[in-house]
């Protein structure tokens, strides 16, 4: 199965045939031996078997304020659900059926462009939660502690070279570390960057389309 913003297609044959879903789907994960799938409005609904779609619960935001849908560890370091968001990051209570929020909460991001989005990766990696909050923000999430950290590229002052500063569009797990993928100021200023746990390096300069 495969999302792409206001929908989604599911095969058991991809050589064959592909069947259009009935719902749209910004982002979604695979949890507790089900497909979950996060619409534009923040609603939240299962499948048991792909193509029946069941509601499920609803950040209490506007639509368009929840961005990643992906699994990460509670405070007991068993995997649920979360969904970073315009002004943080929600936890799925699976048991009622609703969202709660984090101890990971900031203002909502605002920028001189007016189609600027904010909070654009989320991951897990390494037992933590990170989550971008516009520019080059990152918040590192300890949720067996409760602590809450820093850790963007917007640290010491930032970048001072203005073609390579922009949005943190992705955030991708790898055994070495954790990848930044950052959306330059123009469509050849694209930079990849890794975190290892300590702070930055830079890997690759990129065609940001």
């Amino acid at each position: 199965a495969f999302a792409y913003g206001t929908g989604y297609e599911y095969s058991t044959d991809p050589d064959s045939s592909w069947t259009q879903g009935n719902r749209d789907v910004r982002s979604w994960a695979f949890w507790d031996d089900r497909l979950w799938g996060l619409d534009n409005t923040g609603y939240l609904w299962f499948s048991d078997v792909i193509g029946t779609e069941v509601n499920n619960a609803k950040i209490p935001l506007p639509d368009g304020y929840a961005h990643e849908l992906f699994t990460g560890p509670d405070a007991q370091g068993e995997d649920i659900l979360y969904v970073s968001t315009e002004v943080g990051l929600w936890a799925h209570d699976a048991a009622n059926a609703r969202f709660v929020k984090t101890k990971v909460t900031f203002p909502q991001w605002s920028s001189h462009d007016a189609n600027a989005v904010a909070v654009q990766g989320a991951a897990t990696w390494n037992g933590d939660i990170y989550i971008t909050a516009g520019d080059m923000t990152v918040y590192r999430y300890d949720p067996t502690r409760g602590v809450v950290m820093s850790v963007g590229l917007n640290g010491n002052a930032g970048f001072p070279v203005t073609e390579i500063r922009g949005d943190i569009i992705k955030l991708v797990p790898t055994h070495a570390g954790l990848l930044g993928f950052i959306d330059g100021a123009s469509d050849d200023d694209g930079t990849i960057w890794e975190y290892n746990g300590v702070g930055w390096h830079y890997l690759a300069r990129v065609d940001a389309s």
